[in-house]
């Protein structure tokens, strides 16, 4: 009897122990976009906090309000920036749910990301593997806080659209905080970061009548911000930008614009693009052999070309491998103009090779600008459309 009773107090005990460290859900405020900017003259970091306001994305009818709040502090650190937001807000915020990192383009070039970083990898409350952008030209505060048209939160809105250029453009990838942090530890390769824009900046950006207007404001997804020793040195765009996703081997689709005349272009659409990269060292000379292999389909033809022969096919894949490793080409150039192996040469040749990588992995980046590339392309047309011949022009 003694033995039941004390079984029936433990399971009573566990039954009414509770969590101690619980919150309620109307006592804490959740953070789904975080943004790091730097001020010179005050030489303080400024935090921009993006929170969810409940009432205005409830579900149900007579929710009022803007989606999101913004709030904004100054602090010596990150850390201090961030609590000195606690004075502006009635909540505790909760860091699990953040979407979006957005740090400022004047904090990329005169402060080095190796220190920004070290607080998101430190804090436990925060993860690394969520999208990090650079804004590009404007202020973090404005490319955070555009209200767009299409989805509720501007966060959702800004990883969406990384998503679907990546998908389709190539001229971005689906870059996450934890990849940055890995090449800013690397010796053989420097990072990459995606930019973003505000694009017909209006009065009302940040407010409830950006939905009302057709020609409304919206952040955009523009170029990859080149990082050379955790600084931002430069962007690149269009081609070049796209050589980084080719050679890294991400590219799920993309597009070729093929010239068949003197005004004209003829579109083709790539797929199954696959890269293989060799780097050796001959004397004190990186050799780098890149392979590429791709899937081509004609997608749009302004110019009259009959696509039922053979040889036509053919010149188009020659023409299409001479546009690719152009891009290829051009996209390393300005890469080794920045001194920043973005391709990740470096680490390629410390795989196949790590003893010879580590006589040079001190000054990879100096060895990257004289390396001498060797572009191989293969591409194979096996679809032309619904149609053969093009209208008669």
């Amino acid at each position: 009897m003694k033995r039941k009773c004390m079984i029936l107090i433990l399971i009573t005990s566990l039954l009414l122990v509770s969590c101690s460290n619980y919150k309620e859900l109307n006592s804490v405020s959740i953070v789904v976009a975080m943004g790091v900017d730097y001020i010179p003259k005050d030489n303080q970091y400024n935090m921009v906090l993006q929170i969810i306001n409940p009432s205005a994305i409830a579900s149900v009818t007579g929710s009022i309000g803007t989606p999101v709040i913004a709030l904004e502090q100054k602090g010596r650190t990150i850390s201090e920036a961030a609590r000195n937001i606690t004075k502006s807000v009635s909540r505790s915020n909760i860091y699990s749910h953040v979407a979006l990192v957005v740090i400022g383009e004047k904090l990329a070039k005169e402060k080095t990301l190796n220190y920004i970083f070290d607080v998101f990898e430190r804090d436990s409350k925060i993860r690394v593997n969520i999208p990090v952008v650079i804004a590009r030209n404007d202020s973090v505060y404005h490319v955070m806080n555009n209200l767009p048209a299409l989805d509720k939160l501007p966060a959702k809105s800004m990883v969406g659209k990384i998503k679907n250029t990546s998908s389709l453009l190539g001229e971005n990838q689906e870059i996450q905080m934890r990849q940055v942090i890995s090449a800013l530890s690397s010796s053989g390769r420097e990072p990459v970061i995606n930019g973003a824009i505000l694009e017909h900046e209006t009065k009302t950006s940040e407010t409830l009548d950006n939905f009302s207007t057709v020609k409304s404001s919206y952040n955009k997804i523009e170029g990859l911000g080149v990082i050379k020793k955790g600084r931002l040195v430069g962007w690149l765009d269009g081609g070049p930008a796209k050589s980084v996703q080719i050679i890294d081997n991400v590219i799920k689709e993309t597009n070729l614009q093929i010239k068949c005349s003197k005004d004209e272009y003829d579109s083709m659409e790539l797929t199954r693009v696959k890269t293989d990269t060799k780097v050796k060292m001959k004397g004190k000379i990186p050799i780098i052999h890149i392979k590429v292999k791709s899937i081509a389909i004609i997608d749009e033809v302004l110019c009259n070309d009959n696509f039922d022969k053979a040889n036509t096919l053919k010149k188009y894949e020659v023409l299409s491998e001479k546009a690719i490793k152009q891009t290829l080409d051009e996209g390393i150039k300005k890469a080794q103009g920045y001194g920043a192996d973005i391709f990740g040469f470096g680490d390629k040749l410390h795989l196949s090779d790590p003893k010879v990588f580590k006589k040079y992995e001190k000054n990879w980046n100096d060895q990257f600008q004289k390396a001498k590339v060797k572009i191989d392309v293969d591409v194979q047309i096996n679809n032309v459309g619904m149609r053969k011949k093009a209208y008669p022009f």
